[in-house]
């Protein structure tokens, strides 16, 4: 409570120069929040909305989720505090334990009220974004469709690959397949959250989410350079076949690695799509791989095998 006083004496003390509420009404769907928030000198950031429609306005305050395997490296810390909000009517809201990354909270029907986020380290640094439930809910509904519908092309990718590889008889598709199947478990790993439910049955895989990530890396790591040695110290089958696999598979990873350094400095730097542009040239890259494997050539034919 003594807390709450002081927040309100902060807000009360403020100079008149506070940004304009943002006046919202039934509809509403998402905004940017982090350009109407003004830092306070003591720390923390305010801002105010303005609820214009004839019932309770219901928001939902966002930050875009961390770097997962920024994370699993120890780039960055495993957990953020939860988020809080203090209302100028004296009212507190708070996320729910787990949940860092989302906080509800409600604006009265034609009502103005200014809200008190304290800072919590890394609050500066990241950018917020205002939905309603509804749309948040969409969204998450969509991207977790989209995962999922990745994910299950790349499996089917992979038993084709893997049938291929058989019948053609080839070590390096062999090769391929096992890198892919690293790159598709770190894929999986970092959108477990996305796509499996949060129940007891999948805590287990939840629990160990960043050693799967860990390994997967080493796995996709180690096979990647297998793939590179192999190329330059053994005399293969099918050598300029392989080697434009590696090329265009080593760019759209490096593609990977720049938008995840990029995320790491700047998690926002594309808007909600930040965090997917790194993954989805992961996912491009294990699907680039499994294409190779997929579309080898038969040895039998090659002029080496001859």
């Amino acid at each position: 409570m003594a807390f709450a006083v002081l927040v309100l004496t902060l807000l009360a003390g403020a100079p008149a120069t506070a940004s304009d509420p943002l006046r919202l009404q039934e509809g509403f769907r998402l905004l940017k929040l982090t350009p109407y928030m003004r830092a306070l000198d003591n720390g923390g950031h305010v801002f105010a909305v303005q609820n214009g429609g004839s019932q309770d306005l219901h928001l939902v305050l966002h930050r875009p989720p961390q770097n997962d395997l920024a994370i699993a490296l120890g780039l960055q810390p495993a957990s953020r505090p939860v988020l809080r909000l203090f209302s100028s009517d004296d009212r507190e809201f708070s996320g729910a334990p787990g949940a860092s990354e989302k906080l509800r909270f409600n604006v009265p029907a034609q009502q103005v009220q200014t809200f008190f986020l304290p800072s919590l380290g890394d609050t500066e640094l990241a950018d917020f974004y205002l939905w309603s439930p509804e749309a948040l809910a969409a969204h998450e509904s969509s991207r977790q469709t989209f995962h999922s519908t990745v994910l299950l092309f790349l499996v089917l990718l992979l038993l084709l690959a893997v049938g291929v590889g058989i019948l053609r008889r080839s070590r390096r598709a062999a090769y391929a397949v096992v890198m892919a199947l690293g790159l598709m478990v770190l894929l999986s790993s970092l959108w477990m959250r996305d796509i499996l439910p949060d129940n007891a049955q999948f805590e287990w895989l939840q629990a160990n989410r960043l050693d799967s990530i860990r390994a997967a890396l080493a796995i996709g790591v180690v096979m990647s350079l297998v793939a590179h040695l192999n190329l330059v110290a053994k005399e293969i089958v099918n050598r300029n076949y392989w080697t434009r696999v590696i090329i265009v598979s080593d760019g759209v990873l490096a593609a990977f690695a720049v938008f995840w350094v990029w995320q790491i400095y700047a998690p926002d730097f594309a808007g909600l799509i930040s965090a997917e542009l790194g993954e989805m040239a992961l996912a491009m890259t294990c699907g680039t791989v499994l294409m190779g494997a997929v579309f080898v050539p038969d040895r039998r034919n090659s002029p080496q095998a001859a």
